[in-house]
């Protein structure tokens, strides 16, 4: 009777756990969708990348998965758009204005002073998303699912950076063609390299300023190698979540449907989160003992007045119906949006 007992159990057992989510959710049909990003776990970009996923695997039931990889486990950063585009990995999320050496029109993600601040940066990106995916369809076999703003690159550094003149001569980690172009127009002489090599250069020396999202300040405690943060939302900077076309081409119409309207709503969402947290960040940075200095609107003024011959060039490059697209965009966002 004991074993008849213990094997109607293991019976109910068996069947109860084949039933629970977390095995439904992944059969052996099931179609994985691999998200690879760059971001370590826990940091906020990859929570993103996680909540939009968990949103469209409930919706999906199993038949597809997003299964999210962070902290570059499947492709290098510098990677991802050719992984995308040749289905290396089906998902990617990615900062947009890193690949403008592949279209000049992803730079629009980091035209520096294009956005007065993260609300204007982030209602940029509700406007700009469908531009990018446009050009991705076209030319990287990828599609944008959403873009949202992760805050813009200003400047954490070993001495106050108050004006203009304070950049002559300052060796600053640059981790995008934009910044690298920023920082030489301001008179500082760029370094290039991954933006997690931050904390690094800055102890060794091998630079006295880098160029920084508050986030990623905070993320890497870089107040334990630079003293001083200047804010003005120097260079905006976004990041976008894509799928690889062909995957999405063959996904059940409802579920296509349902990853873009999911996209739709993880966008509002994403720019929410990164609008709350961009004042919160001063607080956090001066509890962490860095000395923050926002920038005055007429210093800032005049920063860009020096970077603008740059920015007329990726215009030009741009072309210009699409140039004026962006355009339009940023002057309506920033007139809802004061630089304050």
């Amino acid at each position: 009777m004991k074993k008849v007992l213990m094997l109607i159990f293991s019976i109910i057992a068996v069947l109860f756990f084949i039933n629970t989510p977390a095995v439904w959710a992944k059969s052996a049909k099931t179609k994985v969708l691999r998200l690879a990003g760059p971001w370590p776990p826990m940091d906020p970009l990859t929570v993103q990348l996680e909540t939009f996923a968990d949103k469209f695997n409930q919706r999906a039931g199993g038949s597809y998965v997003i299964e999210v990889h962070p902290s570059e486990s499947l492709v290098k950063i510098g990677e991802s758009m050719d992984a995308l585009r040749t289905g290396a990995v089906e998902m990617a999320g990615f900062p947009i204005g890193l690949f403008a050496s592949m279209d000049r029109r992803f730079a629009a993600a980091e035209l520096p002073f294009l956005a007065n601040n993260a609300e204007a940066d982030a209602a940029l990106q509700v406007e700009l998303m469908p531009l990018y995916s446009e050009i991705m369809e076209k030319k990287f076999n990828s599609k944008a699912i959403l873009s949202f703003t992760c805050l813009a690159l200003d400047v954490i550094s070993t001495k106050p950076i108050k004006t203009a003149s304070d950049w002559k001569g300052l060796l600053v980690q640059s981790v995008s063609p934009q910044s690298a172009k920023f920082i030489e127009y301001m008179g500082g002489a760029p370094v290039a390299m991954p933006f997690s090599e931050g904390y690094q250069a800055l102890q060794k020396g091998v630079v006295n300023a880098s160029m920084q999202s508050s986030p990623m300040m905070i993320m890497f405690k870089m107040n334990e190698v630079a003293q001083y943060v200047t804010r003005g939302y120097l260079i905006p900077a976004a990041m976008i979540i894509a799928v690889n076309l062909d995957m999405y081409k063959k996904m059940p119409g409802d579920l296509q449907e349902s990853i873009v309207n999911i996209g739709k709503q993880q966008q509002i969402e994403s720019n929410n989160f990164f609008v709350n947290v961009a004042e919160e960040n001063t607080v956090t940075l001066r509890q962490m003992g860095i000395d923050v200095y926002h920038l005055s609107k007429e210093e800032r003024d005049r920063w860009a007045d020096m970077v603008r011959p740059y920015c007329d060039k990726l215009y030009e490059d741009m072309g210009p119906e699409f140039a004026a697209a962006v355009k339009k965009a940023a002057q309506a966002a920033n007139a809802r949006y004061e630089y304050k």
